[in-house]
């Protein structure tokens, strides 16, 4: 049986003012917040310039600057934010029961022009976004 459940991977108390930035972890393993580690140690300077659009998510109702936060195109439910300027993305979606909580999924680094990578980027997170939803139900 698989567990699946909600982590704080930020510990950053007092600035989640609007939203509630969450991890989605799978059986005791919580793939993103790896990444995360990963990308801060092997680039700082994306890894800071992704968190200050992650503070934003977490204060804002929605972050309509599309050089920071994009929605998926063929996959509305998913969003994508982007370091500005940088190769560092991450993925999430809102909570449909609104409990204002932002569940961060997968990461990507964008190093090419690639459409499909990028696709299969959005693609996982709404797969992931569908288990969370299936692990909801009674």
């Amino acid at each position: 049986m698989m567990t699946i459940r909600l982590i704080d991977i930020f510990h950053q108390p007092g600035w989640e003012t609007r939203h509630a930035i969450r991890a989605l972890e799978i059986n005791g393993k919580c793939r993103v917040y790896e990444e995360l580690i990963d990308l801060k140690r092997s680039n700082p300077a994306d890894f800071k310039k992704l968190m200050k659009v992650i503070r934003k998510v977490a204060c804002q109702e929605r972050v309509m600057n599309e050089k920071q936060v994009v929605r998926g195109k063929g996959w509305p439910e998913v969003y994508e934010i982007r370091a500005h300027r940088g190769n560092a993305r991450l993925y999430f979606f809102y909570t449909p029961d609104n409990s204002e909580i932002v569940v961060c999924t997968n990461s990507y680094w964008k190093s090419k022009r690639s459409k499909k990578e990028q696709d299969e980027a959005f693609q996982r997170a709404d797969r992931l976004r569908q288990r969370y939803l299936e692990s909801l139900r009674p």
